[in-house]
């Protein structure tokens, strides 16, 4: 009985730490914002997602913040829609 306790309670600290690094890797995910025109591209580190704003840390200029209308979003390793719902 006791055995089956402390498995049970390694398998909820493993997937709570699963989840604790997958919010992570979101947080840090790196997005291209590019203008509806093509002429602008802005690559950095999104931060978050709030009013309708993308918000990327930008190397070289900080935070920018861009609203969801001017721009598409791409990323490598996730769904854009998928970072915005989770913000």
């Amino acid at each position: 009985m006791r055995r089956t306790n402390i498995l049970n309670a390694t398998f909820l600290v493993s997937v709570l730490a699963l989840g604790a690094g997958q919010a992570q890797s979101e947080e840090n995910a790196e997005i291209t914002l590019k203008s509806l025109d093509g002429s602008v591209v802005m690559i950095g580190e999104f931060q978050g997602f709030e009013a309708g704003h993308y918000s990327i840390l930008v190397s070289g200029l900080g935070l920018v913040s861009i609203a969801e209308g001017l721009v598409t979003c791409q990323s490598s390793t996730l769904d854009c829609t998928t970072l915005v719902g989770n913000s």
